[in-house]
């Protein structure tokens, strides 16, 4: 028998169709009915078949999205009403409104025993997205104190079963990422959830603790542990920190729970000393991860938004030290997390107190990216017409994903648009990072009426529902646009990377927590902190300027192609790994001395590079360049320096990488050109060699030692006139010198 089938016949034509207001009074009007039914249920009964039905009908509901609409008054006071009737009420009125939108509906204690797992789960099932201005901070209230409450609850010792199935429920209905559009710091949160993650997922007699022995004289072995190695921005800007670490210093080991054939997972195996594919089983997995005897573990996936398998396995202690890097998009609140890693550009002075672990601090930005080792040619052409824009007109455009785009933001877009005659908004929200389904519909439904409020037109919304290939061709969207905008409290970071290598003005809004700093850092990186607001009236300043402007326009973006053409330090891997590794072995070393108790009680970020380590050493000395490294990891000078100590150790291979990056704005330094043709030479790159000998021979004719390797290498490759002509050039620079005689001879 279907019981409440008019319910789910108007959810389903409600879903088919979202932005039909007569469908959701007709599915509202059905609710309401099967309410009263529900409220009548004996309360002596709570195996009659239809309480099943109403429990699974609760769970669909909240699943569809229905319950992301503003509640009624009405609905929450005869909520209110029908609660204090007992548990078919309170059945009743969990099927009327979400528990976000019901202050007061009843604590976890007062529920009847069989219904308290699908209470915690309708409690913090998560929100589709939100529909109305302060939705966001009024979910963020309500689950912290909910979280109080459950944490209290789960003191109170009420039991093994009921505890297990409580927790179960827990873990399976909560998400963190609604949380994430709320302004200011999520540390408590995230402290809660970690608790109570932590008595569903320890498991029982863990108490392991690995032996922690000092660094000197040996490798650290790294170990990095993500759901998968392939294309997703977890594995983008997780790579730049551990591909081109010293492997005289560390031992880098992969570990996944899933693994494909993509040319990413491909290039991250090979730069890596082992990669093994964990099993299924929790107690499976830490038993790989702790026979791997690893010194340092990162946790390179989301362990913050939904209890995936690494979240779960971050809860146990498999290193000495172990840290979450910037993938992680709050602090993990996980009581066996040791560092949050992150960058100077991205904190502020008060960052500490957001985070449960130990603040690192990397120079610059947190976060770096390598888009190289799988770059793919777009393949999917765009065009103003393929979206309805006018050829002529101005566009704003952003890529920024859909749960990104809460109402205050789409408010200030409309407002932007209202002052900006003319001008169209080209969004491309429903990336598979986030999701594999999207409210598309009710995305637009709702930004429609938040337009029509602003008097502007929503035919001059044009919103991208494409699934692209690759993110070249989210860049060939992109390049239709003007004028790229950015999102707060949630601000973009990987994407917006994408419209900066187009070149296209950006504007970013500022906060204080490292969510809403991502982007600045970015920006302040690239030294374009006029890019940057810090509330809303000046994002729409810096926004209106750009598209009324088109002089000022242009002339950023020329500002933007030539700082992006320099190799910022976000796009740099070698800059990421030598910070990255500095970093560990810096916290390593700390952790080894200190203990962990004194290293956590440590209130000051822990960062390289401070006035602490500096030297006496003289400029241009091997030890004035590691030093130098460890504060600025890109600095050109000492690259050149350090290359020249990998090329006379005889690591030729890792000193053209140095020598290579060394150019990056020195290339009228003819020195650096012989040296890296050296390098080159030791690693059989003959051609590339001449090529960087000709080049630096152009710059000073002067260098005898430049034309005697060119005269080898010329004749080398049986270029005998260019040998004979090297070689001439070289016995008249030093006519007593043997070496040119020898080799005209």
């Amino acid at each position: 028998m279907a019981f409440f089938l008019p319910v789910r016949l108007t959810l389903a034509a409600w879903q088919a169709e979202p932005s039909a207001e007569a469908k959701f009074d007709e599915l509202h009007a059905a609710m309401r009915d099967a309410s009263a039914v529900i409220a009548q249920l004996w309360r002596q009964q709570p195996d009659d078949p239809r309480v099943s039905a109403a429990r699974e009908l609760i769970r669909d509901l909240s699943a569809s999205g229905a319950h992301d609409r503003p509640a009624a008054a009405d609905d929450v006071a005869l909520a209110d009403r029908l609660a204090r009737k007992g548990w078919p009420g309170l059945l009743a009125g969990m099927l009327l409104v979400p528990a976000w939108q019901w202050p007061d509906a009843p604590l976890l204690m007062t529920v009847a025993d069989f219904l308290r797992g699908d209470y915690v789960g309708w409690l913090f099932a998560a929100p589709q997205g939100f529909s109305l201005v302060g939705d966001a901070e009024t979910y963020a209230a309500f689950t912290l104190q909910r979280l109080e409450e459950l944490v209290r609850w789960m003191k109170r010792a009420p039991g093994v079963d009921a505890e297990t199935e409580v927790l179960s429920a827990y873990s399976r209905a909560s998400s963190a990422i609604p949380l994430y559009f709320s302004n200011g710091s999520l540390r408590r949160h995230a402290e809660l959830r970690g608790r109570l993650l932590e008595y569903a997922w320890r498991l029982p007699e863990d108490f392991y603790e690995p032996a922690l022995t000092p660094r000197a004289g040996r490798r650290l072995r790294v170990g990095i542990v993500n759901r998968h190695f392939g294309p997703q921005t977890e594995t983008y800007t997780t790579l730049p920190t551990f591909e081109q670490l010293d492997p005289e210093r560390f031992e880098v080991v992969l570990f996944a729970l899933q693994s494909g054939d993509s040319p990413l997972e491909a290039y991250c195996r090979q730069h890596a000393a082992n990669f093994f594919l964990l099993s299924a089983e929790l107690d499976a997995q830490l038993a790989t991860l702790r026979a791997a005897a690893l010194d340092v573990v990162v946790f390179g996936t989301n362990v913050t938004a939904v209890c995936n398998e690494v979240t779960r396995l971050a809860l146990h202690r498999v290193a000495p030290l172990q840290l979450v890097n910037n993938s992680s998009c709050i602090t993990s609140g996980l009581p066996e997390v040791d560092l949050y890693v992150s960058g100077t550009l991205t904190e502020s002075a008060g960052a500490p107190a957001h985070f449960t672990e130990r603040l690192a601090l990397l120079p610059g930005p947190a976060h770096a990216f390598n888009y190289e080792a799988d770059r793919q040619a777009p393949q999917v052409p765009c065009t103003r017409a393929d979206f309805g824009l006018p050829p002529d007109a101005l566009v704003f455009v952003s890529a920024a994903n859909y749960y990104k785009i809460i109402p205050e933001m789409q408010h200030a877009w409309a407002r932007l648009l209202a002052a900006v005659p003319g001008s169209h908004l080209l969004v491309h929200p429903f990336n598979p990072n986030w999701s594999s389904s999207y409210p598309i519909a009710r995305f637009r439904a709702e930004f429609g009426r938040v337009l029509a409020e602003h008097g502007v037109d929503p035919a001059r919304l044009a919103v991208s529902t494409r699934r692209f290939p690759s993110r070249t061709d989210v860049k060939t969207l992109l390049s239709l646009g003007d004028v790229y905008l950015d999102t707060f409290p949630f601000g973009g970071v990987n994407s917006l990377v994408d419209p900066l290598e187009l070149g296209l003005p950006v504007v970013v809004w500022e906060g204080e927590p490292f969510r809403s700093r991502m982007g600045a850092a970015l920006l302040r990186s690239l030294e374009l902190p006029e890019l940057i607001a810090t509330d809303e009236a000046g994002y729409l300043a810096i926004a209106t300027r750009f598209a009324t402007d088109p002089i000022h326009r242009a002339a950023c973006r020329v500002r933007i192609g030539a700082r992006m053409e320099q190799r910022p330090l976000f796009l740099d891997p070698l800059a990421a790994s030598e910070a990255f590794g500095d970093l560990v072995e810096t916290a390593f070393d700390e952790l080894a001395l200190a203990g962990r108790e004194a290293f956590h009680a440590n209130p000051a970020p822990l960062r390289v590079g401070a006035d602490t380590d500096a030297t006496d050493a003289a400029a241009g000395t091997p030890a004035w360049a590691r030093t130098t490294l460890r504060r600025a990891p890109a600095d050109p000078a000492a690259r050149h320096v350090h290359g020249r100590v990998l090329l006379d150790a005889g690591r030729a291979d890792r000193a053209v990488a140095y020598l290579l990056s060394a150019l990056q704005g020195r290339e009228k330094d003819a020195g650096l050109w012989l040296d890296l043709a050296s390098a080159l030479r030791a690693v059989g790159q003959t051609k590339q060699a001449l090529e960087a000998l000709e080049a630096g021979l152009r710059l000073d004719e002067s260098k005898l030692e430049g034309w005697l390797m060119l005269a080898e290498l010329a004749q080398a490759v049986g270029s005998t006139d260019l040998a004979r002509e090297a070689a001439t050039v070289a016995q008249k620079l030093a006519p007593a010198d043997p070496r040119p005689a020898a080799l005209l001879r």
